[in-house]
């Protein structure tokens, strides 16, 4: 066990009862926040602006509500035992998560980093146009794997926090000049009425699955084992902190959607590519001025070396603990193989991120891997749900911890979209090979 999870067992043996108290402690839903919203979703959340103003709004807000009761489950789960995530669902298929989730996440650790690194520099680029590309980005990558490798969780959430309070004041300062002027208080009107948009069931089931990433669901367990939250008393204080999180999930969403539609509705124009982002802050500055660009720009950065940053701590977690329990199965739980942001494992995951990111910076991504990719990683969300259908039913979990009959039913939802959405997800890389 770490000096740090050490420390802070000894300092939170038993939860706080208080709001106030619950309040003080509030942290890893605000990683996961930040860490599940990037770059592509700017561009759904924006994009979905453009096309119907505001009137998907509900569409967001559905895919928020069971990224909610995932991340639920999930914690859950880790509370109902002192063992990690991984180790958990070792109950059910023994080997068999440790291996799909390890598959997945060394698939996403490949493409990972090269993607929000490369758009994190080049945002610094177009804020400081005298800095070089890749003496920026090497800096760029450095710094997130080392705040990272340092091993101490709290030095992260510190400053996932302050890079957090940027980007979502920032956004809403956005979306609120955004919307002076007659022109977008007319889109506001036209478009608030929630609507079913003109397309197919799958654009609006892709829509829900859109906004928040896998990893960061798998991730939060570990987060707050660090926080030391590990028993059942902890579970008002990691419900409230998850409602904040997709709190801040929605508010993100709702302000993309609204700089969106109140600067691009009725245009015609969508934003196909990080690219389209840059345009729209130089669009900005005959709109609200060089200042608009600047807090379009900040709050940009901001999101993406959040994602930067929670992304390598989500990654690392998840792909090292797959490690050491498919290493040291069945013997895992035992205090000597205790999962540490320390251990060999992680760092080592946390190079393999940083060469990834460098290979994949300088030569692009392979076509053949980014499809195995999409299709293996499709799947982790509608595996879980099923592993937290069967195993939270199990009288083994304490009774305050077992899914309620609304749990079960959400989580079935869950299964059901995802399994569908990951069912078309294997249909397009099946189509990329033969095409």
């Amino acid at each position: 066990m770490s000096a740090e999870t050490t420390s802070q067992t000894k300092n939170a043996a038993s939860a706080p009862t208080s709001w106030a108290g619950r309040l003080r402690l509030i942290g890893p839903g605000i990683v996961l926040a930040l860490a599940s919203v990037g770059a592509s979703d700017m561009i759904t959340t924006m994009n979905s602006g453009a096309e119907y103003g505001l009137a998907l709004i509900w569409v967001f807000t559905v895919g928020i509500i069971l990224k909610f009761v995932l991340s639920e489950a999930v914690s859950r789960l880790q509370m109902s035992g002192d063992r990690s995530l991984i180790s958990h669902l070792t109950r059910f298929g023994g080997r068999t998560f440790p291996v799909l989730f390890l598959i997945a996440e060394l698939l996403v650790g490949l493409f990972f980093g090269a993607g929000v690194v490369a758009v994190t520099t080049t945002i610094l680029q177009a804020i400081f146009p005298v800095l070089p590309f890749w003496p920026t980005a090497i800096v760029v990558l450095l710094s997130a794997a080392v705040l990272v490798g340092i091993g101490r969780y709290g030095i992260v959430e510190k400053a996932m926090m302050g890079f957090g309070i940027i980007m979502f004041f920032g956004i809403l300062a956005l979306a609120i000049s955004v919307f002076q002027g007659q022109d977008a208080q007319a889109v506001a009107a036209e478009t608030i009425v929630p609507t079913f948009p003109n397309t197919s069931i799958i654009t609006v089931m892709s829509l829900i699955g859109g906004v928040g990433g896998a990893t960061g669901i798998l991730a939060y367990s570990f987060w707050i084992r660090e926080k030391a939250w590990r028993t059942p008393d902890w579970k008002p204080v990691v419900r409230l902190d998850l409602v904040i999180s997709y709190g801040l999930v929605f508010i993100f969403a709702v302000a993309m959607s609204a700089v969106g539609a109140f600067i691009l509705y009725g245009q015609g124009f969508t934003i196909a590519d990080n690219d389209a982002l840059f345009a729209i802050a130089d669009d900005l500055v005959g709109r609200i001025g060089e200042t608009g660009r600047l807090v379009f720009l900040i709050s940009f950065l901001a999101v993406v070396y959040t994602s930067v940053l929670g992304g390598f701590s989500g990654i690392a977690y998840v792909t090292a603990d797959c490690l050491r329990v498919l290493r040291r199965y069945p013997h895992q739980d035992e205090p000597a193989n205790e999962m540490s942001a320390r251990s060999i494992e992680f760092r080592g995951v946390l190079v393999y991120l940083s060469i990834a990111t460098l290979v994949i910076m300088s030569l692009g991504k392979p076509v053949t891997l980014v499809l195995v990719y999409a299709a293996i990683s499709a799947f982790i969300l509608p595996v879980l749900a099923l592993a937290l259908l069967v195993i939270l039913n199990r009288s083994s979990v304490p009774a305050q911890l077992r899914n309620t009959k609304w749990s079960n039913v959400l989580l079935a939802v869950c299964l059901a979209l995802f399994g569908f959405l990951a069912a078309l997800q294997v249909k397009e890389s099946v189509m990329g090979f033969i095409g």
